[in-house]
């Protein structure tokens, strides 16, 4: 039997993994054990978990999967695989883990029962080792403060940045890991865990990916459940994983979609460009601006300079290539003088968040008001120097929009971001998707309208070892085309690297 040190946390994936389940070499429980040891090595420092799953259930559920396996039952590619879960994302008390969002005014409510994405994974066989950091309240509370952390997992570090944080960054700065699925990003690169399941409501899987050297897809809304988030928007959240590998990332993505009797997406894992046309966005026009990206010359240089230098590859391999296009910005989601995207998010928010903490059980909080009120009670937890700001929580309370303007400023997003958008440039330029920088507000573009986009890896920073990706938007219902995207975009560049710091 293997020991618990035989397999690379910081490289293995899932097909690794089951082929030494397969042949006996390791076990569902050594594996726990091999990622454990990750998590007590490392998180001290990279601040990725909030809350580790009780070792015996851990050691129950591995043992079952075990046994499960041994006596010829296999659930599929996730059979006994660990996995790392948001803790945004709801599991029940059965599972010995708590869902806190990060605040400490959630800590100790407890839910009826597991959001449908995660008893879709335990029915596919996984071993949920624990709920990952994030930038509290999926960075809906306050504005432009440090991304990654939250009043019970603090500061969540990069495993690529080399000096950590540092306190003078900007929100997004190049030392910064990026959020909201902050944990759940570093977890997987840091070799917590094979793969990871995180949110995104605007960025918060496509740039803390791009940032920790991975792969994800935010699929379009409704592809897969929503409930059970602890929610921003119903029109803009979704649950996506990520993965070290374009395989890894499917499987995970076919066992957690509303479909999932249906066709698996692994067979669009190809592995070329020949049949996708694409557009591409200048990187000088589509990155953050200096208040979220502190500049760094070298940096800025370097980023924009390999961003066109993967572009020229692709040109070279893609049916159809169409540079620079002139993809409408998020400047265009503005009616009325407000931003729509903003309007529904704060009016969504107050609701929403109502109606997910009615179905708690002992909780301390009810309402938005009652989350305001006790992060002032709690002002030393809760509203610490570094992240004093609760004003994204305070205007969406004091947000009073009327059915019918609210429904005007629903239908005047999608337009902007979808038909005069996205899907503008799709069909004037006659290609299947846009790509362009992971930091940048093309992740709004997904927002507004819906669609699927998502994320690759790319290169790293000399100036700090930080890294970097890219992210692709296709239109309604094209999350198929984007797994053969992903696929093509592996087969073409070289192979992403662990980070250097954690080698040993």
């Amino acid at each position: 039997m293997g020991s618990a040190t035989s397999i690379d946390v910081l490289t293995a994936d899932i097909k690794d993994l089951q082929s030494l389940l397969g042949q006996g070499r390791v076990t569902s429980r050594s594996l726990v054990e091999s990622y454990l040891a990750q998590i007590h090595k490392h998180d001290g420092y990279l601040h990725a978990m909030i809350q580790v799953s009780p070792m015996h259930l851990l050691y129950e559920r591995a043992d079952q999967m075990d046994r499960e396996r041994r006596a010829g039952s296999n659930r599929g590619p996730l059979h006994g695989i660990p996995i790392i879960i948001k803790d945004s994302i709801a599991t029940h008390p059965s599972l010995g883990l708590g869902t806190t969002a990060g605040s400490f005014s959630l800590q100790g409510s407890k839910q009826h029962k597991s959001a449908t994405v995660v008893e879709k994974l335990i029915a596919a066989g996984v071993i949920i080792l624990g709920k990952s950091n994030l930038s509290e309240f999926s960075n809906s509370r306050g504005s432009m403060m440090p991304s990654g952390w939250s009043a019970i997992g603090g500061q969540t570090q990069s495993a690529y940045v080399r000096g950590g944080l540092d306190p003078n960054d900007s929100k997004d700065g190049h030392s910064n890991p990026s959020g909201s699925s902050t944990g759940s990003a570093v977890a997987v690169s840091a070799g917590y865990a094979p793969v990871s399941l995180g949110t995104e409501t605007d960025g918060s899987l496509i740039c803390p990916a791009g940032r920790a050297s991975l792969y994800t897809i935010k699929p379009g809304i409704g592809y897969v459940p929503q409930d059970g988030m602890v929610p921003i928007s119903s029109h803009f959240d979704s649950a996506g994983p990520m993965a070290k590998n374009v395989y890894d990332l499917v499987v995970v993505l076919d066992a957690i979609r509303n479909d999932e009797g249906s066709e698996s997406l692994v067979h669009n894992v190809a592995g070329s460009w020949e049949d996708i046309s694409v557009g591409t966005l200048d990187p000088e026009v589509w990155k953050f601006p200096d208040t979220f990206v502190k500049p760094v010359a070298e940096a800025t240089e370097q980023v924009l300079r390999e961003i066109n230098g993967a572009y020229d590859i692709i040109k070279g391999k893609a049916k159809r290539f169409a540079a620079n296009v002139p993809l409408a910005t998020p400047d265009t989601f503005k009616l009325d003088g407000e931003n729509s995207e903003a309007v529904i998010t704060q009016t969504d928010l107050k609701t929403q968040l109502k109606s997910y903490l009615k179905g708690l059980n002992e909780s301390k909080v009810h309402s938005l008001e009652d989350i305001i009120a006790f992060n002032k009670q709690h002002a030393d937890e809760e509203l610490p120097t570094h992240h004093p700001r609760q004003d994204l929580f305070i205007e969406a309370q004091g947000m009073h929009v009327s059915a019918q303007d609210y429904k005007k400023h629903l239908q005047h997003l999608k337009k902007a971001a979808g038909e005069d958008g996205v899907s503008h440039i799709l069909q004037k330029y006659g290609v299947d998707v846009i790509i362009g920088p992971a930091d940048s507000f093309l992740t709004s573009m997904a927002t507004g309208s819906g669609y699927p986009i998502a994320g690759m890896p790319l290169s790293y920073l000399d100036f700090n070892g930080r890294a970097f990706g890219l992210a692709a938007i296709a239109g309604q219902n094209q999350e198929a085309l984007l797994v053969k995207v992903l696929s093509a975009w592996e087969a073409t560049f070289p192979p992403r690297k662990p980070p250097p710091m954690l080698v040993n």
